[in-house]
């Protein structure tokens, strides 16, 4: 992750320009970071307490096409093999679903509702094309980064990671 490709402020330029660059990634150190991004404590505390669900009860999904059954567990067995996700006990979960992506490729998607609708958002505005470009006039290192699976590569508390638990439709719990 942290081999990036260097590049030139004008060959930046360019590829912001032209939306060549998927994401763009300024490294700065922790504490320069002005991020107020935290969680409710009431979630945190729910962590804590035991299901209030049956434990032979899966989750409630929507119904989905068998396809998409089979595209979601080939895929979490996958990132399981690749060690990016393991089964879970949580008493948390949210559920999952396929969406066809223009390629005509599937993504799936976490419908994750109820944390989001708990969480404090960052403070901090997503910066425009042309802030970013006039902050980077005197950087001598530039770079671009492309994330696949980006989500399942962020780094978290290990009393969070229950929090982000997901179940398939087939009635498999990870985190």
């Amino acid at each position: 992750m942290l081999d990036l490709n260097e590049m030139s402020l004008d060959k930046f330029g360019k590829a912001l320009q032209a939306s060549e660059l998927a994401e763009v990634v300024v490294i700065r150190p922790e504490e320069e970071l002005n991020s107020s991004s935290l969680l409710d404590e009431a979630v945190l505390d729910d962590a804590k307490k035991r299901s209030m669900h049956v434990a032979d009860r899966r989750i409630r999904h929507w119904p989905l096409p068998r396809q998409q059954y089979d595209v979601i567990d080939a895929s979490f067995r996958a990132k399981h093999e690749a060690g990016l996700v393991r089964e879970s006990k949580s008493p948390h979960s949210t559920t999952t679903f396929c969406v066809r992506k223009p390629n005509g490729k599937r993504r799936i998607v976490h419908a994750f509702n109820t944390f989001n609708a708990a969480a404090i958002p960052a403070q901090t505005p997503i910066p425009r094309k042309d802030v970013l470009q006039n902050n980077m006039v005197d950087c001598t290192l530039y770079s671009a980064l492309d994330l696949v699976d980006g989500y399942y590569q962020l780094l978290m508390r290990a009393s969070d990671i229950p929090l982000t638990a997901v179940s398939t439709p087939s009635g498999m719990l990870w985190e």
